[in-house]
This record gives structure tokens, C-alpha cells and sequence, in this order.
């Protein structure tokens, strides 16, 4: 994993977006880095603030053990924002933002 946190970096620093794992990495500004997983729910009527939420803090998680595993990626975000955003996958049609959190607030994106 570490090899692809380097090329995504690299990708980052080009002002493109890149994947590692099941997140979606990239830049918004110079100090906004974007950290966007999706939903693991199938049926967007299955959806709930509460499981929305409990996925927005998997997806942290996650981004939290990267940075663990990473001295690149934790000097990279040393300085930064981060903003998760939980997206549903509508069968690869098109990808819906569902809600983000910046600095511990969170923004509903749908009405759930």
C-alpha cells in the first residue's frame, strides 16, 4: 500500500485525484485534501443518517490507518484539512454525494 500512497501523492501534487484501496483521494484547494468512500449500500432507499454516518466514520478510519502506516502521507496532510465524504454508487451511473465532514461538522448532501 505504500508504493500506491506515493503515486497518489504524486497524482495529488499534479492536481489529480487518485485511488488507493476503496478511497478516492484529491485535492479542492492547496489546503483541502478530500477523502471520499461510498456507501456500501445497494438500494439508496436503504439509506439512514444513522448507518450514513456510522460509514462516514469507517471511511475516517481507514484514512486514519493510512496516515498511521504512511510518513509520506502524514507529512503530506500535516498542514491541510481533511474532508470525508460518504457517496453512493448508483450501479456505476453516477455517483452521489450523500454527506462530507469538515472539521467536525457535518453537511447532508441528500435529504435522508
Amino acid at each position: 500500500m505504500e508504493n500506491r500512497i506515493k503515486i497518489a501523492l504524486e497524482f495529488l501534487k499534479d492536481g489529480q485525484s487518485f485511488t488507493v484501496g476503496d478511497l478516492r483521494l484529491s485535492m479542492s484547494s492547496s489546503n483541502l485534501l478530500t477523502v471520499a468512500g461510498w456507501s456500501q449500500y445497494l438500494n439508496f432507499s436503504n439509506l439512514t443518517k444513522a448507518n450514513s454516518l456510522s460509514e462516514l466514520t469507517e471511511i475516517k478510519n481507514i484514512f486514519s490507518d493510512m496516515i498511521a502506516g504512511s510518513d509520506n502521507l502524514k507529512r503530506f496532510v500535516a498542514n491541510k484539512s481533511i474532508e470525508y465524504i460518504l457517496c453512493y454508487d448508483d450501479g456505476g451511473k453516477a455517483s452521489i454525494d450523500i454527506c462530507s465532514e469538515l472539521d467536525g461538522v457535518v453537511n447532508w448532501k441528500v435529504e435522508l
